[in-house]
C-alpha cells in the first residue's frame, strides 16, 4: 500500500489570530456601547416623561389654586354687593329666618312661641345698621359656592345641631343639658351679682364671650361648620351679637330657654354668615383681651363644674 498524502492545512499566523481577536473585540464593545446608549436613551425617555408629569402635576395645581381664587374673589365680591344693598340684605336674612323656623318645627321646636319669635326677630333687627362682607381666608375653601345649596343643607345641620348641643336632655352627662345648664346658670348668676345695678356694655362683655365661647364650640361640632368660617371670627361675631341683647332673658334665663335662642337668634346670623359672606355691621370688631380671657374662663370654669 502506498503512502497516504495528508492534506496540507493551512494553520493561522499570528496576525491572522490578533485580527480575530480584535474583531471579536469590537463587535463585543459596539453591542455594549448600542445597549449603554439603549439604556440611556431609556433613563433619558424616563426622565423627560417624569418631568412632563411633574410639570402637568405642577400645572394641574397652580389652575386649581387660580380657579379657587377666581371663586373665592367672585364669592367675596358678592358679599360685598349684598353687603351694601340693605334692601337686599334685610330680604335675605328674612328668607334665612324663614326657613330656619320651617326646619325647627321638623324637629318639634316650638316656633309659635313667643320666645322664639323674640329671637327670629333679633336676627333680623341685627342687621338694622347695615351689613359688612367676610373677606374668607383661603382655609375657608368657599365650600358653599351656592347660597342656595347652602342654606338647603346648613339650616337642616344647624337646627339638628341646636336640638344635640344646646338644648336639655333628661340625661344630666347630654352635651345639650351641660351647654345650656352652664350658660344659663352663669348668665343668672352674673346678673344677680350686679344687684340690680345697670352694666355697660364693656362690663357685660365678659358674660358675652363666656356664652359666646360655650356657642362656638358646640356650633364647631356641627356638619357643615367647620371649614366653612373662621373660628376666631365666629367666635368675635357670636360675642358682639350676644352682647347686644345680653341682658334679655327670653334668651339665656333657663336651660330650655337657650336652646330656643341659639335656634331663632343665633342661627341666622351664622348661616348668613357661612352662606352669603355676610354679618352684621360691626359683628367682626375686635374684643377687649381681658374681657374675652375672662369670658373663656368662666365659661370652662362652668363647663367643669358640669363634668364636661
Amino acid at each position: 500500500m502506498g503512502k497516504i498524502k495528508m492534506p496540507k492545512v493551512k494553520m493561522p499566523s499570528t496576525k491572522d489570530i490578533n485580527k480575530a481577536f480584535n474583531d471579536a473585540g469590537k463587535a463585543v464593545e459596539k453591542t455594549a456601547n448600542d445597549a449603554t446608549k439603549a439604556v440611556e436613551k431609556t433613563a433619558n425617555d424616563v426622565a423627560k416623561e417624569a418631568e412632563k408629569t411633574a410639570y402637568g402635576i405642577e400645572k394641574a395645581a397652580t389652575d386649581a389654586y387660580k380657579d379657587a381664587a377666581k371663586a373665592a374673589t367672585d364669592a367675596y365680591n358678592y358679599s360685598v354687593s349684598l353687603a351694601n344693598d340693605t334692601a337686599a340684605v334685610t330680604k335675605s336674612v328674612a328668607n334665612t329666618v324663614a326657613k330656619n323656623t320651617e326646619e325647627a318645627a321638623k324637629q318639634g321646636i316650638n316656633v309659635a312661641s313667643d320666645e322664639w319669635k323674640k329671637g327670629s326677630a333679633l336676627a333680623v333687627e341685627a342687621y338694622k345698621e347695615g351689613a359688612e362682607a367676610v373677606e374668607k381666608a383661603a382655609e375657608d375653601a368657599y365650600a358653599w359656592l351656592d347660597a342656595n345649596a347652602c342654606y338647603l343643607g346648613l339650616n337642616t345641620a344647624l337646627t339638628m345641631g341646636c336640638v344635640a348641643y344646646f338644648t336639655p336632655k333628661p340625661a344630666p352627662a347630654d352635651p345639650g343639658t351641660v351647654n345650656s345648664v352652664a350658660i344659663s346658670t352663669t348668665w343668672v348668676a352674673w346678673f344677680a351679682a350686679q344687684g340690680g345695678k345697670a352694666a355697660t356694655q364693656a362690663q357685660t362683655m365678659v358674660l358675652s364671650t363666656c356664652i359666646a365661647y360655650i356657642i362656638n364650640e358646640g356650633i364647631f361640632a356641627i356638619p357643615g361648620v367647620k371649614g366653612q368660617v373662621n373660628k376666631d371670627l365666629m367666635f368675635r361675631v357670636l360675642s358682639n351679637s350676644i352682647n347686644n341683647s345680653i341682658s334679655n332673658a327670653y334668651l339665656w334665663g333657663t336651660p330650655a330657654l337657650v336652646g330656643i335662642a341659639v335656634g331663632s337668634a343665633i342661627s341666622p346670623i351664622v348661616a348668613t354668615l357661612i352662606c352669603e359672606g355676610v354679618l352684621p355691621k360691626g359683628a367682626s370688631g375686635g374684643i377687649d383681651t381681658h374681657a374675652a380671657d375672662a369670658g373663656i374662663k368662666m365659661a370652662k370654669d362652668a363647663l367643669k363644674a358640669l363634668g364636661l
